[in-house]
């Protein structure tokens, strides 16, 4: 693949990460590793150009960028837009685009089916052949009659998150739903009308296998009770969409309930509470286990004041034991983001992940001493985003010390 070195302006991270306290639901508190922290290695590469390589003008980096081998060794990289894609190769190193669509929902102006518009979020597959996926998955109010009357997209927008698996090695996927609609995490209210913006559970995280559970994160706007940040959820059984469940604040017992079907006395039990919402006040772009300890890393994008004060834009990351306490985010790469442009650069930055291309793991949720920062960059045209979309990533070293 042709490699770039334009747009953002990679630096080193500095300083230390804040040495904190972690506690488990079930662990004793642990001290976080200070000074663990990613750090550039590398010029930017093009890792998907749209303007020369789209299949269709949608084909597009849409949501992070999400990898995984199947049975067969072919190494699957999804570029999610709700016609869903992937560029395949024999590696990391060697994938191209593929036109085929992996998935693609059905725009069903029936709300209740959650069957909508769906962008692959997360996947996990333990032998390459069944692959279980996470999906940020859209209700527009506005096209169902009746349903919203502001009829304007963002204020009749409410995010879920739902299930889909793929039996063929990550070739095609279909809702998992057992005979019902296929619901991770939706809001416990009717549909709401009583806002001016977009609200729900939305980007869900890769997958990543822990303790004899699954975790992810799904972001919640804040509606109502449910409160915002990113809010953590967890299951046993990958093949059951309503098995979640969501950290409430002292364990795993919140329930995420179908307001189309369920009666809900009591809406706040079925809401999550964000995860350490000071430290992360973004949404989680991914998920990373560092091979030879306990710890997970997570990126994310965001506009932070540092110790002096200034305040930087850009890409950072921050570690935890338990997934639960998170230490003192480090800065990992600036970059102008894509809600925050300033209209005098012609690309922004947004949807991180960190993949190694050396994992051990089918679905890459382990990472070693280096990989790839990987990001969707938009080209700006006179300061507004077009479809002209690229996915590239930089190399990155795993730095440990201050």
């Amino acid at each position: 693949m042709a490699g770039r070195t334009k747009g953002a302006r990679i630096i080193l991270a500095a300083g230390c990460l804040a040495a904190g306290l972690g506690a488990g639901p079930r662990a004793s508190a642990q001290t976080l590793s200070a000074g663990l922290s990613v750090v550039p290695a590398g010029p930017m590469e093009t890792v998907f150009d749209w303007s020369r390589e789209a299949c269709v003008k949608s084909h597009v980096p849409d949501a992070p960028a999400r990898a995984f081998r199947n049975a067969e060794g072919e190494v699957r990289l999804i570029v999610s837009h709700n016609d869903n894609r992937a560029l395949v190769g024999s590696s990391l190193h060697a994938v191209r685009p593929s036109c085929a669509v992996l998935y693609e929902a059905r725009r069903s102006a029936d709300l209740a089916a959650f069957d909508d518009l769906s962008w692959i979020g997360g996947v996990y597959t333990h032998d390459g052949r069944t692959v279980y996926a996470l999906a940020h998955t859209e209700l527009r109010g506005e096209r169902t009659p009746g349903q919203c009357p502001a009829g304007s997209y963002s204020a009749c927008l409410l995010n879920t998150v739902t299930g889909l698996v793929s039996r063929d090695g990550g070739r095609t996927f279909r809702p998992e739903g057992q005979g019902k609609p296929p619901v991770v995490a939706t809001l416990p209210y009717a549909f709401p009308t009583d806002r001016d913006a977009r609200v729900g559970y939305a980007n869900p995280t890769n997958i990543i296998a822990r303790d004899g559970f699954y975790y992810a994160f799904v972001f919640a706007d804040g509606y109502r009770g449910q409160k915002r940040g990113n809010c953590l959820i967890r299951t046993r059984t990958l093949d059951d969409p309503s098995s979640w469940r969501a950290w409430n604040g002292a364990d795993f017992s919140a329930r995420f309930v179908d307001p189309f079907r369920d009666a809900v006395a009591d809406t706040d039990a079925h809401t999550c509470t964000p995860v350490a919402p000071n430290v992360i006040g973004r949404m989680i772009g991914g998920l990373v286990t560092l091979r030879g300890s306990n710890e997970v890393m997570a990126v994310f994008a965001d506009k932070r004041r540092g110790a002096g004060g200034q305040v930087v834009e850009g890409i950072f990351t921050t570690v935890s034991r338990d997934l639960l306490h998170w230490s003192e985010p480090s800065l990992v790469m600036e970059a102008q983001l894509l809600w925050d442009k300033d209209c005098t650069r012609p690309d922004a930055y947004f949807y991180p992940s960190l993949i190694d291309a050396g994992a051990r793991t089918f679905s890459f949720e382990d990472f070693g001493d280096k990989g790839f920062l990987y990001l969707t960059r938009y080209q700006l045209k006179n300061c507004k985003v077009t479809w002209d979309r690229d996915l590239v990533r930089v190399p990155v070293r795993l730095h440990r010390g201050g």
